[in-house]
């Protein structure tokens, strides 16, 4: 049986945004980043 490759790195990504930001942007941009790290991270 041929078990993945464990997880190189990690991310804590808080959700701290800034005072009166739209929130859904905020949060689209923080799918987008951990899509990209995804991607970066095999």
């Amino acid at each position: 049986m041929n078990l993945p490759e464990k997880m190189k790195f990690g991310i804590f990504l808080a959700p701290f945004h800034k005072v009166g930001e739209n929130p859904t942007l905020a949060l689209e941009r923080d799918m987008e980043l951990i899509q990209w790290l995804d991607k970066l991270g095999g």
